[in-house]
């Protein structure tokens, strides 16, 4: 519902009802609070010791899945802060970088979130790339075993900056 946009027509009306919205919302800090709680529920699938927690479902054993528990965190994140900053974007890259500024969060940090986001956004494509090519349908299921050490790495730090998210997130809104 948060992230509508004009697509044709009168756009005006949608820019209102943006506005008031965001005013709806910018004024509420337990409806911020809920969101906060139920966008912390899709944890990146980190262990303790910090290697990939995966899947014991049946129909996708020893997989992540970087939709749920990989991009999720990001793009609920970046709703609730421009949400909370009154910012109009609907991407979540533009989100957390609009937001992100005028919160006050530094820079390098939202460029850190910006890149993890668009790294597990690029292993989605190129997993499901490789499925159609196989004739197989495309899902958001990897396993990380497919993946070359440096991905594995780069991987396991992008789910890291997800957790540096959610941490903020649960700092700044779940009081």
């Amino acid at each position: 519902f948060f992230d509508f946009r004009a697509l044709y027509g009168e756009a005006s009306l949608a820019e209102e009802l943006r506005a008031w919205l965001t005013e709806k919302v910018r004024g509420n800090p337990r409806f911020l609070k809920q969101m906060t709680q139920n966008a912390l529920r899709n944890v990146p699938p980190l262990g303790l010791v910090r290697d990939f927690v995966l899947s014991d479902d049946e129909q996708h054993p020893n997989t992540l899945d970087l939709k749920m528990n990989g991009t999720t965190p990001f793009v609920d994140a970046a709703r609730i802060f421009a949400l909370a900053s009154g910012q109009p974007a609907t991407g979540t890259s533009q989100r957390l970088k609009q937001a992100g500024q005028a919160l006050h969060i530094p820079d390098a940090e939202i460029g850190s979130w910006v890149q993890a986001f668009h790294f597990i956004q690029l292993l989605r494509l190129r997993h499901q790339h490789g499925q159609e090519r196989k004739g197989l349908a495309p899902d958001n299921f990897l396993n990380p075993d497919t993946l070359s050490v440096l991905d594995r790495r780069i991987l396991k730090e992008a789910f890291r900056q997800a957790r540096k998210l959610q941490a903020r997130l649960a700092l700044d809104y779940e009081r």
